[in-house]
């Protein structure tokens, strides 16, 4: 049986406000395991990376970490968790390496003595700290002052901090905002590696094209509640032969919108289609019609084998076509038909 690192029974958060961080849920991470909470600014996923990082205590439920549960000061749990949050902390006049060994020593064994610094070194630290300024691409600028760093180089070495220690549960908190390709790359690498460890990495995002295809499972968040906690597999099967195709139409048929929302960005529902374009739901494939006023969009069962047909039609009832795009649905789209919201569409999440 798989050891379960994160384990959670009805936990949830009230701030202090009285505003609902998060409502309780049961949760649980084993080893090996990489999770992916994916919602919107508010959902409440930040709020449950606070949480498993200690940074806030639950106000109801419980929290087991590493084996042991969350209660008193979480000092000696801490040793073995990290977590990279959505801003980056750093000692700017400190240079990159200077920070990532020091906040390695911190998280060094409690028997090393981590006050006594240079003391409580471990070589392999040292060695590890090295490669991930490899493959970060930081190695040039190992020895500059942090101060003098991009946005994206101290998103960098943000995370190779955090990676630094190989820690038993990993947090990341949207840990792919202003990185490049490589950097991305490199991440996926490590966190990979950290889960083949015997690692638990649980990630926070509402990116629903890169890092959910790293995860083993997804829990999606909505106005902090639990909307789904599934294999990604049992997911992505819900969204096999449906395709989406994306109309835009010119003349007189684009008219009725004075301002039409732009092709490939979901707004809310504006009825049934056009009255000029009855019938169109009768096309074999057509399993959906959605009307912008000025555009349409089409659920297809065929893919885009309904595209001649599709087009005879618009064509015959007299529509001027100005645009047609294709794409298949991803997690976003699965998210915002479970609650009505598009990603990013919530309200701050503190």
């Amino acid at each position: 049986m798989v050891q379960a690192l994160v384990q959670a029974v009805g936990m949830g958060y009230r701030y202090p406000s009285g505003r609902i961080g998060l409502e309780p849920l049961d949760f649980s991470v084993g080893a090996g395991e990489i999770v992916a909470a994916i919602g919107p600014n508010g959902s409440g996923k930040s709020t449950l990376i606070r949480l498993l990082a200690t940074d806030l205590r639950a106000t109801v439920g419980s929290l087991s970490l590493l084996g042991s549960p969350v209660r008193g000061s979480p000092r000696a749990l801490r040793r073995g968790i990290a977590y990279a949050p959505d801003d980056p902390l750093h000692l700017p006049w400190l240079t990159g390496e200077e920070n990532a060994r020091f906040f390695a020593v911190l998280r060094a064994p409690a028997e090393g003595g981590a006050r006594d610094g240079a003391a409580a070194w471990d070589g392999h630290i040292a060695i590890r700290i090295a490669e991930l300024f490899r493959a970060f691409h930081l190695d040039e600028v190992r020895e500059v002052p942090v101060a003098e760093y991009s946005f994206g180089m101290r998103r960098k070495l943000l995370l190779l901090e955090a990676l630094a220690a190989t820690p038993n549960l990993l947090l990341l908190d949207e840990p792919t905002v202003g990185l490049d390709p490589p950097g991305t790359g490199a991440l996926r690498k490590e966190v990979g590696a950290r889960a083949a460890e015997g690692g638990a990495v649980v990630i926070a995002t509402n990116d629903t094209r890169e890092i959910p295809y790293w995860a083993d499972r997804i829990l999606f968040l909505h106005r902090g509640r639990t909307v789904a906690d599934a294999p990604l597999a049992t997911l992505l099967r819900q969204l096999q032969g449906r395709t989406r195709i994306e109309i835009r139409l010119g003349g007189s048929f684009g008219a009725p919108d004075s301002n039409p929302a732009p092709v490939g960005v979901a707004i809310p529902n504006r009825g049934s289609p056009d009255p000029a374009l009855p019938g169109m739901e009768r096309i074999p494939g057509v399993e959906s019609v959605e009307d912008y006023g000025g555009s349409i969009v089409v659920e297809s069962s065929r893919g885009s084998a309904l595209l001649p047909e599709l087009i005879g039609f618009l064509l015959s009832q007299g529509a001027a076509i100005a645009e047609i795009r294709v794409r298949e649905p991803d997690l976003g789209d699965l998210f915002q038909e479970m609650t009505g919201e598009k990603l990013g569409s919530a309200g701050e999440e503190p």
